[in-house]
């Protein structure tokens, strides 16, 4: 548990006997509470009301309220029982989660991707490095579906508020998963929808071989199993078959290693959406102002495939609609070495400034 690792950390000579006694009777000094109580809010991404703060007058009691605020996973509540894995936060808008006076996408799309990660391993029983199919071969979770809908552009989220997120899993056979997670901050609302299935490696340094697999089942497991593909998988897999529309727009995006690639060595499903705001910025043609001047009300992304980091990406529009307020452009990522479509996008973005 992080808030552990954190009293742990900030008290190495305090003996775990003396949990349950009154800090003012410890050598604690005020200073070593003061970095205690930043670190702690800083790891599990929280406020503790000063109030709250006064009033916990052991150690134990400070656990007892971090687990009360946070559960027993990192800052996640994630249960599994009979009727399902689900899994909830409540993230703090700090600069960590802010872009251009609002909420980061990027960070959104991070934080989707690790809850829905997380509900996968809860309900298989084991930790993320430790998914193996039948051979024992090592398995990653890779997205292939990914829709966010917010009720207002990302630049309405605004620092110190809160974003409640919860979310719950579902799966079609033993090998693909979906999500829906509804977010809540004051008046505005987030919806998001992920399909993911599982990949492993066909080569150590080859992205482009990625071969599909899956995980076995544990007995009982509590994640439910939908009879019927639901349609947000079956638009996806005709997406995959469909003709794209003629391209409007092409420009090359140089893959940035240190900020793309993932901890495994994959292009990074949140990586993709970037890339494509990136690109998007050449093609309106306003240089970085149309980044202040228009901003994410909707993203929908179909993932196709992954890409090597010394291979570069062919972004494309394939069309662009103008509306009271806001623009939607559906633009393509495709590998240039071999012109395989890495991923189709549909974005509405809302217009700030005109």
């Amino acid at each position: 548990m992080i808030a552990a690792e954190v009293i742990r950390s900030c008290l190495p000579d305090l003996d775990a006997a003396e949990y349950d006694r009154p800090l003012v009777e410890t050598a604690i000094d005020s200073f070593a509470l003061l970095e205690l109580r930043l670190r702690l809010e800083q790891a599990l991404n929280l406020t503790i009301d000063d109030v709250d703060w006064v009033a916990l007058d052991t150690i134990a009691a400070l656990t007892a309220y971090i687990e009360g605020r946070t559960g027993n996973n990192a800052g996640t509540n994630t249960s599994a029982t009979p009727g399902g894995v689900t899994a909830g936060r409540s993230c703090l808008l700090n600069m960590p989660q802010m872009a251009l006076g609002g909420l980061s996408e990027s960070w959104l799309f991070k934080q989707l991707g690790d809850l829905h990660w997380e509900m996968i391993c809860t309900g298989l029983g084991g930790r993320s490095h430790e998914l193996v199919d039948g051979k024992g071969d090592r398995l990653y979770a890779t997205f292939t579906r990914l829709r966010v809908e917010s009720s207002h552009p990302m630049t309405a989220y605004g620092e110190n508020e809160t974003l409640e997120i919860n979310g719950g899993l579902s799966r079609f056979g033993p090998g693909i998963y979906f999500n829906q997670t509804e977010g809540a901050c004051r008046d505005k609302e987030i919806s998001a929808t992920i399909m993911s299935s599982f990949a492993k490696r066909g080569s150590l340094t080859d992205n482009t071989t990625l071969l599909k697999g899956q995980p076995a089942i544990p007995p009982g497991c509590a994640i439910p199993e939908l009879a019927e593909m639901p349609q947000f998988g079956l638009d996806y897999r005709d997406r995959r078959t469909q003709m794209v529309p003629p391209c409007l727009f092409e420009s090359t995006y140089d893959i940035i290693p240190c900020h793309d690639i993932n901890g495994v060595g994959l292009l990074y499903f949140a990586a993709y959406p970037s890339i494509s705001d990136i690109c998007e910025i050449r093609y309106i043609g306003r240089g970085n102002r149309w980044a202040a001047q228009a901003s994410t009300l909707s993203r929908d992304i179909c993932y196709f495939a992954n890409c090597d980091m010394e291979d570069s990406i062919l972004y494309r529009v394939h069309a662009h609609r103008d509306g009271p307020g806001r623009v939607e452009i559906e633009s393509s990522l495709t590998r240039r070495s071999d012109g395989r479509m890495m991923a189709y996008l549909v974005t509405t973005k809302g217009l700030i400034d005109g």
